[in-house]
């Protein structure tokens, strides 16, 4: 479900920052997924990711897996998702 277009600013990041740029909420995409920390993510979030990913990185060619993180990567110590029970190397695969 689709709450925000991808052109409009949404607030997922809050205070953060990405490659020493801060308030990435201004220049990001936010993908949010239900799930914890310990819980593994299903098959078909994964897939879901996955389709979800292409179709973004299709509108903007220029999104590279390199700059694709997490919500811990660019607010650590703040927020703890997709937790250590997202298989990363899982979804790369997948792209």
């Amino acid at each position: 479900m689709q709450f925000v277009p991808l052109n409009y600013r949404a607030w997922h990041a809050g205070v953060s920052n990405f490659k020493g740029r801060t308030k990435c909420n201004d220049f990001s995409i936010g993908i949010e997924m239900q799930g914890t920390d310990e819980m593994p993510y299903t098959d078909a979030q994964y897939e879901t990711l996955a389709r979800v990913t292409k179709q973004i990185k299709e509108i903007y060619p220029d999104i590279v897996d390199e700059n694709i993180v997490g919500h811990s990567d660019i607010a650590p110590g703040r927020k703890t998702d997709p937790g250590d029970s997202f298989d990363w190397q899982r979804y790369f695969s997948q792209l």
